[in-house]
């Protein structure tokens, strides 16, 4: 008589350990010690990346981002925890070794959400049912990013959060509306005027929330139509549109920065953390996401700061100013730590506030600024303006009109696609754009001129 083992064998290989690009690793799943099943984790490694010995990627300094070394420790933790509960749920009910074609299907299919054919949501597929499930496999990591350079990677808990906002603001629509739900054969125009106008006159929300709602409907209707549950079209219909208003978002120049920089806060612990998180942000041009997170995310090597940035998978090397450098040496010698701690961003936006009124950045600032639809201006002191993104368009700002750094070497840090966007992410106005022409000029003029004047004084000399 056969003994069934209690546990199975389960092992993780490289399906090419000796090549120089990323390679899949395998799950090997072996029945009394010999491999019988082969089961795609869905996740690769470079080589140099992977220790053969633990099973497991390499992390740390030498290793991958964290980002990454926990995308694959979860995945594959994932795989043997539904391996294991799989093969012991079979070897109790049967005594005998799983079908090795049946177990890996099933396993597969668990792995990859298709069991959520049980779900309730699955029984009456309707749009705001089909969100829900896309939110639900987000979180689990069964839907992941099908585009640019974060393809195949999981959505970040922000996006998540996103889709969540949008999702329960849809319910209230459909319940203020005394919808019984929203179908996908219910996304017409109609229903893109009335969303309109609910969020604009009977909410009394911005252009730009209008936006990102409807950018995200479209999204989801056509990730149903692909897979599909519909056909209907009317959200792709010029007049279906996901509408963007700039806002007058400000910036803080080389010497307000220097203010806040030299602000005596070692009396006052909190603010003096959170001055110097938004200062790594002013002088390193990250997302608060990143910038917040750069002890856990980044490497810190010779003059370089190497990180993955969270919201498009980008690698950047960002130069290690001085600033940032008197920050590190700061931390270092107090034995905080290299880096300031991370806070949230609702209280990095209230701190930097009252830093920056410490700093008296108080002289008054008209700004247009979006409501329900329509423009409207305020008058506002310039500190109770400032949030955790004025650090990265400070950045981005400063090295162009102070420092006079190309579009092109700033986007390399900031990761904008095209030089028209970056101009107006810094809002840089035609007249601006026309007098940095014009002074780049002049200075070349004015140095020719000096050359000239100096050439006639020698000449004039010689014939003396």
């Amino acid at each position: 008589m056969m003994i069934v083992k209690a546990e199975c064998g389960i092992r993780f290989r490289l399906r090419e350990p000796k090549s120089k690009l990323p390679t899949p690793i395998i799950c090997i799943i072996e029945y009394d010690g010999k491999p019988v099943i082969k089961i795609p984790t869905g996740v690769k490694v470079y080589p140099s990346k992977w220790n053969a010995s633990s099973e497991k990627p390499i992390g740390g300094l030498k290793g991958l981002q964290k980002e990454d070394y926990d995308l694959i420790t979860d995945r594959i933790a994932k795989i043997k925890g539904e391996v294991n509960t799989q093969y012991k749920d079979y070897t109790n009910q049967f005594d005998r070794y799983p079908d090795k074609t049946a177990f890996k299907a099933s396993v597969v299919r668990a792995l990859s959400g298709k069991e959520e054919e049980d779900d309730p949501l699955m029984k009456d597929l309707s749009f705001i049912n089909f969100i829900s499930l896309q939110i639900k496999r987000s979180e689990s990591g069964v839907r992941v990013k099908l585009s640019g350079n974060g393809a195949g990677q999981a959505f970040t808990k922000g996006t998540i959060s996103d889709y969540r906002v949008g999702l329960n603001f849809l319910k209230t629509y459909i319940d203020d509306r005394k919808l019984s739900t929203l179908d996908f054969d219910d996304v017409t125009l109609e229903f893109y005027w009335d969303l309109q106008d609910y969020v604009y006159n009977e909410r009394k929300l911005s252009l730009n929330y209008f936006g990102k709602l409807i950018k995200n409907i479209k999204a989801f209707m056509r990730e149903a139509q692909e897979m599909g549950y519909h056909s209907n079209e009317a959200y792709k219909s010029r007049r279906f549109l996901k509408p963007q208003e700039e806002t007058d978002a400000i910036y803080l120049n080389v010497e307000q920065l220097k203010k806040i920089e030299e602000l005596n806060l070692s009396e006052i612990p909190y603010l003096e953390n959170a001055r110097d998180l938004f200062l790594i942000g002013c002088w390193t041009g990250l997302r608060f996401q990143d910038y917040s997170q750069l002890t856990a995310k980044a490497k810190i090597e010779g003059n370089f700061i190497h990180i993955k940035t969270t919201k498009t998978g980008a690698s950047v090397a960002i130069p290690l100013l001085p600033t940032v450098r008197k920050i590190i040496k700061k931390y270092e010698d107090s034995e905080k730590g290299i880096l300031p701690h991370a806070i949230t961003n609702q209280k990095l936006n209230e701190y930097i506030k009252v830093v920056a009124e410490k700093a008296k950045l108080n002289q008054s600032i008209n700004i247009s600024i979006p409501v329900a639809g329509k423009r409207k201006t305020i008058n506002q002191p310039l500190h109770s303006l400032i949030t955790t993104h004025s650090a990265r368009r400070s950045f981005a700002t400063n090295m162009y009109r102070h420092f006079n750094l190309p579009p092109i070497t700033i986007m390399k840090v900031t990761g904008h696609k095209s030089e028209s966007v970056f101009l107006k992410y810094i809002r840089m106005t035609p007249e601006e754009n026309a007098q940095s022409i014009l002074d780049a000029v002049n200075k070349i003029h004015n140095a020719d001129k000096v050359k000239a004047k100096r050439a006639l004084k020698k000449i004039g000399g010689d014939h003396g």
